[in-house]
């Protein structure tokens, strides 16, 4: 199957989940089945949101081989997790784009350091992955 030209393969895939469960965070002191349970959840709902995404747009699964994601924390007010906590926190959505076929492999993709926005009337993630050259 011929690959379609440049100008029509996706460059971009933006998807906006709302801020991984508590247990999914590196800090938290949960058990290892509500981890477990929590984390499962959350892979999905990553994955849900990129393949819809993917469905609206018209776009098969890139696949990229290597992939940087650009990281937007919203939140209400200014009390969030340091930027090292929110890439960990947010490593089973990564793996969620993966099961969704943005990426080939999570071990390409390459998150670049959070920006956080405040002020915003729900916690949510923008994730924004961007295939490299």
């Amino acid at each position: 199957m011929d690959q379609p030209p440049i100008s029509t393969r996706m460059k971009s895939v933006t998807i906006t989940i709302p801020h991984p469960p508590l247990p999914c965070r590196p800090n938290s002191r949960a058990g290892w089945q509500k981890k477990a349970r929590a984390v499962k959840s959350y892979r999905l709902l990553a994955a849900s949101a990129a393949q819809f995404k993917l469905l609206l747009s018209g776009f098969t699964p890139p696949k990229w081989k290597r992939a940087r994601v650009r990281i937007v924390w919203r939140c209400q007010r200014n009390i969030h997790p340091d930027p090292d906590n929110i890439v960990a926190s947010l490593k089973a959505a990564f793996d969620g784009l993966a099961d969704a076929g943005v990426v080939e492999n999570d071990k390409g993709l390459w998150p670049e350091r959070p920006e956080v926005e405040v002020g915003h009337q729900w916690p949510e993630v923008v994730l924004t992955v961007e295939a490299e050259a």
